[in-house]
């Protein structure tokens, strides 16, 4: 998930770094610099940064798991199992109808990219991708990152 240029996370804020540093990246779909493309990627890697990060953070772990058998999920980018293993967060989740709409939106996304089409997302669709991921009130990037630091 680190990019080139970029240390591997470290620690559970380290991978909130990373979310954070997406959501930035992802600040370039408004002012059309980014292609759909790019817009999809980054608000996915917005959204496992953040789930790794609380995941990280609710089994206190000194340092990130090997991709042994009970931890392949955290590095096949499968963002179902990833909320699976916060707790009681998908139920809070499901709450919020406008959270979970967007959340729906991105697990679309995620499969739509595993697919590895040749043909990029049109653009509103990755627009709504984008949007589902940082809109200050209706992201779950946002809403995830609020329950981090609710987190003790």
């Amino acid at each position: 998930m680190a990019q080139s240029g970029h240390s591997p996370p470290t620690s559970a804020d380290d991978w909130i770094g990373v979310a954070k540093r997406e959501l930035r990246n992802l600040r370039g779909a408004y002012i059309g610099q980014l292609s759909n493309d790019a817009k999809v990627d980054h608000a996915l890697k917005a959204t496992e940064a953040v789930l790794k990060a609380i995941i990280w953070k609710q089994h206190g772990w000194s340092s990130w798991p090997g991709k042994t058998k009970g931890y392949k999920f955290l590095y096949n980018h499968d963002l179902q199992t990833m909320l699976d293993h916060c707790g009681s967060l998908r139920s809070r989740l499901r709450l919020s109808a406008h959270h979970w709409i967007s959340w729906q939106v991105l697990a679309n996304a995620v499969l739509k990219q595993s697919r590895y089409s040749p043909t990029p997302p049109p653009d509103a669709e990755a627009h709504e991708v984008a949007k589902s991921a940082r809109h200050p009130d209706k992201g779950i990037v946002p809403w995830l990152l609020a329950r981090y630091h609710e987190m003790t």
